[in-house]
C-alpha cells in the first residue's frame, strides 16, 4: 500500500498524540497493582500479629508480662511484616484474649504510591487497613 506524499508524517503525529495516554494508562495499572499488593502485605501482617498474640497470651513468659504488653508485643511483630515498618501509623486488637475467644488486629498503613507521582494528587494522607483475626488459644 502507498502512502500519499501529504500524508508522510501523519503517523508519527498520531503516535505521538497516542503515546501519553497510554503511558497514563500503563502507569495507573502499575500503581494499582502495586497499591493492591501493599493492601495485601498489610492484611497478611496484621494476622501474623493476631496469631502472635492468640498463640502467646498463655505461655509462660505471658503470664509474667500485662496483657497490654503482649498485645504491643504483638503488634510490633506485625509492624516488621510489613514492608515499610515505619509506615505503620497504629496498630489495635479488637479484645483481650480469652481462651476460645476471638481476637482481632487492625493494622493502619501510610501509603506511598510507587513512583510517588501519585502522592501529589493523592495527597500523603491515604491510609490502608489491614484486619487479621484469630481464635484465641487455638
Amino acid at each position: 500500500m502507498w502512502i500519499k506524499r501529504g500524508q508522510d508524517g501523519a503517523v508519527a503525529v498520531e503516535f505521538a498524540l497516542v503515546l501519553p495516554v497510554l503511558m497514563i494508562l500503563m502507569l495507573g495499572i502499575v500503581e494499582f497493582s502495586y497499591a493492591f499488593l501493599m493492601q495485601a502485605s498489610v492484611a497478611n501482617a496484621a494476622r501474623i500479629g493476631a496469631r502472635s498474640y492468640a498463640i502467646n497470651y498463655t505461655t509462660e513468659t505471658a503470664t509474667k508480662l500485662t496483657q497490654t504488653q503482649l498485645q504491643q508485643a504483638a503488634i510490633d511483630i506485625a509492624k516488621s511484616a510489613t514492608p515499610t515498618p515505619a509506615d505503620v501509623v497504629a496498630g489495635t486488637f479488637s479484645s483481650v484474649c480469652a481462651p476460645l475467644a476471638q481476637t482481632t488486629l487492625t493494622l493502619t498503613y501510610r501509603y506511598h504510591s510507587l513512583t510517588g507521582w501519585f502522592d501529589g494528587i493523592l495527597g500523603q494522607s491515604v491510609t490502608l487497613k489491614g484486619i487479621g483475626s484469630m481464635q484465641c488459644g487455638g
